[in-house]
């Protein structure tokens, strides 16, 4: 019986400190925007062409990228689910909700295999577009 009070009283005490250690969802916003921001950047310098395009207007894949994240407000783009001893950073692309953030231990975590989902479904309705556009 002792060592299941024990227990408990441990449980609790992980329970206290790890919500008084959840992230705030400024925080969820300022990390998705870095890592939105990096994805940003891969792509735009993966497009053929874009370097000569860059030097001809003094323009360069930083400038855009943070030029991108101003236009389309991170706030819009996250929703924040607080779940009592950590947060979640949900994602809502076609229809469906994708974690992107985990906030726990004063820490966000970015869940960067849902991010290569997102990027899939993008490019898979692109082509979609395209195909019944024609």
């Amino acid at each position: 019986m002792k060592k299941l009070f024990i227990f408990i009283i441990i449980l609790a005490a992980l329970a206290i400190v790890m919500k008084v250690t959840v992230p705030s969802p400024e925080k969820h916003y300022e990390v998705a925007a870095e890592k939105l921001t990096e994805l940003f950047k891969e792509q735009v310098s993966n497009i053929e062409g874009m370097d000569e395009l860059f030097e001809q207007y003094g323009v360069d894949a930083d400038m855009l990228a943070d030029f991108a994240l101003t236009q389309f407000q991170i706030e819009d783009l996250l929703t924040i689910k607080d779940c009592f001893i950590y947060n979640v950073g949900i994602v809502n692309y076609d229809g469906k909700d994708y974690p992107l953030t985990i906030g726990v231990f004063n820490h966000i975590f970015v869940t960067t295999d849902y991010i290569d989902e997102i990027q899939e479904a993008h490019e898979k309705m692109e082509k979609l577009k395209e195909k019944y556009d024609k």
